[in-house]
């Protein structure tokens, strides 16, 4: 790794130097006055503001070098014009109701900290080179490490300098001196404080260029001796596959964000090895290249799998904004899958990986366009989730719960409330519960909880409902009744099963339990009681359950209750296909457990779980 190509900033002017101080100070002091309402009250304009306002001066403390290039303030005038349009598109995106939110956010301000990283090193490159044509990939590469060496120091700098003061602040607690503990955590002090400390540490290590070297070819060199245990670790895992098979991926639930995280870590160790590409002699003996080149080779492997999880919860629970970034994530981390599998192709061991200094550079442009196009209408990820879900609830494949409209409706931005009212226009939402809960929604102005305002049904209207499970007894009158009473709850999926409309008068058939989302069989379950329990059983695609009620005759007049759930966890999605169709065809058997309870006379039962 060269050193003579980061001109060291020892030698800034001093202009820049006090420059640099004092953005970061007047920084501080702009976060405070937003947050305490100076400039207006709370709202997406904040949000804007306050997200401009460490950003833009963030990233000219970071590049400045001489305060009289012109090339410097039309890049800054080019990236603020750019930043303040995609915030007024991201605003529009996500309505008036959920820029209320900070956290609705929270997507744009990771991807805006992602795309100022990648910018700035060119933003660096520009400045020395004063051009974008055919920038040296090494000069890249310098650029990029450098900055995170440098941001990484200014944190642990600001990280130290509390220490400091909430260790002075501490010491005079001791003795009763409470003035320094209050000023230091008096607000206008937290925010000034932390911008000058901010501002000390960039301008010490970029003033410090030789140690930065130290710290970095420290970093570089860790990674260095950890590639070759992740290359292992990959090769084997792959190999592992024939023999085990993708499904245990798919039950952890989180297999997706592992295999990014794999693909990710091999990203940047891989990096640190190769570096800017000036070294003459390959780095580890022929076996280890080996390695190292297969586990490269197999980085497709770890992408399509990453792929192929998001696409599973895709197909079981529609588009979200969420899986949109998983997906574009994944897609973003096969492109350098495949690229340096192909990279590491090169046999020619003073050429090994060569080609990533061409990959590397391409790859950085399209993560910039992409994480811009997915902040404007072409690529909204909100509009896609609303679309998606709203299609699931439409067609029936998602329940009409609370919860899913509810989220339909504030979880999509300005794209929920369209979404929720075209829903209302559908004959299957116009009437009934459900329409009362679309009203509710429709009305509320922020996302909460919303208490059901059930409308009465009587034990008729339960019966119509519910489908009895093949070779099961109708359940005895006064269970029906109880469901009506409310004295025992069938949840918010099976209040609306059976029909969609409000219930008419008179005797209405039962549903057919091949098409019902919810069943009433019988079991014995509980080897004390003479009668058989109560099952009603949901089963709506995904949400396999089964809740047990039994008579409680502790009382004198007995009544029902629900004394516990049955549900299948570990079922694979085929899995829970076939017990929904069993349980549609009344095949349930109860199954002694081998294990017995431990008494204590007087007290609690100990149940082996």
């Amino acid at each position: 790794m060269a050193t003579d190509r980061f001109a060291p900033t020892a030698d800034l002017p001093r202009l820049t130097k006090e420059v640099m101080v004092l953005t970061t100070l007047v920084q501080g002091a702009g976060v405070y006055a937003l947050l305490e309402g100076w400039f207006g009250p709370a709202g997406p304009l904040r949000l804007i503001a306050l997200s401009l306002l460490l950003a833009v001066p963030g990233f000219f403390v970071l590049c400045v070098r001489q305060l009289g290039d012109r090339l410097l303030w039309r890049g800054m005038a080019a990236l603020a014009l750019l930043l303040l349009a995609l915030h007024g598109s991201v605003w529009w995106l996500l309505g008036s109701q959920d820029a209320r939110s900070g956290s609705a956010w929270v997507p744009w301000l990771l991807s805006q900290g992602a795309l100022l990283f990648i910018a700035l090193a060119w933003m660096q490159a520009l400045q020395q080179q004063r051009s974008l044509r055919r920038v040296p990939y090494a000069l890249l590469f310098d650029h990029a490490w450098n900055n995170a060496v440098v941001l990484g120091f200014a944190l642990q700098f600001v990280a130290l300098g509390w220490a400091v003061l909430g260790l002075w602040a501490g010491l005079f607690a001791l003795v009763k001196v409470r003035l320094f503990a209050d000023t230091f955590t008096a607000p206008a002090f937290v925010y000034m404080a932390t911008g000058l400390m901010a501002g000390l540490g960039v301008l010490l290590a970029r003033g410090q260029p030789r140690p930065l070297r130290l710290m970095l070819q420290l970093v570089l060199t860790l990674y260095r001796l950890l590639l070759p245990l992740l290359a292992l670790v990959v090769v084997l895992f792959v190999a592992f596959l024939p023999f085990t098979g993708v499904q245990p991926l798919w039950e952890t639930r989180k297999a997706a964000p592992l295999l990014m995280g794999v693909l990710l870590c091999l990203l940047v160790f891989v990096n640190a090895v190769y570096q800017d590409g000036s070294r003459q002699a390959a780095p580890y003996p022929a076996a280890l290249r080996a390695l190292i080149a297969a586990a490269l080779a197999l980085m497709p492997v770890l992408a399509a799998l990453a792929l192929w999880a998001v696409a599973l919860r895709v197909r079981q629970y529609g588009w979200t904004h969420e899986r949109i970034w998983a997906v574009a994530i994944a897609g973003v981390l096969m492109l350098y899958a495949l690229g340096y599998a192909w990279a590491a192709l090169e046999r020619d061991a003073a050429a090994w990986l060569q080609r990533i200094g061409r990959i590397n550079p391409a790859m950085s442009w399209l993560v910039m366009a992409l994480l811009v196009l997915l902040h404007t209408p072409l690529l909204d990820p909100y509009r896609i989730g609303a679309a998606s879900q709203y299609q699931r609830l439409a067609d029936g494949t998602q329940a009409p719960t609370l919860q899913a409209l509810q989220d339909l409706r504030f979880d999509h931005g300005r794209h929920g409330l369209p979404a929720l009212q075209r829903l209302q226009g559908l004959p299957a939402f116009a009437q009934g519960e459900v329409a009362q809960d679309v009203r509710q929604i429709l009305g509320a102005e922020a996302k909460r909880y919303l208490p059901r305002q059930a409308s009465a049904l009587s034990a008729a209207d339960w019966r119509s409902r519910l489908a009895i499970a093949p070779g099961h007894a109708q359940p005895p009158e006064d269970w029906w009744q109880a469901l009506a009473d409310k004295e025992i709850t069938s949840g918010s999926v099976c209040r609306g099963a059976g029909q969609k409309s409000a219930p008419t008068a008179g005797a209405q058939p039962s549903p057919d339990p091949q098409t019902a989302s919810c069943l009433v069989l019988q079991a014995s379950l509980d080897s004390t009681s003479e009668q058989p329990q109560q099952l009603l059983c949901t089963t709506v695609r995904y949400n396999l359950m089964c809740r047990v009620f039994a008579r409680d005759t502790q009382r004198e007049q007995a009544h029902w209750q629900q004394v516990g759930e049955v549900r299948w966890p570990q079922a694979t999605e085929q899995q829970q296909a076939q017990l929904v169709q069993a349980l549609r065809e009344g095949r349930v058997q109860v199954q002694a457990s081998p294990w017995r309870d431990l008494a204590v006379p007087g007290l609690p039962t100990g149940r082996v779980q």
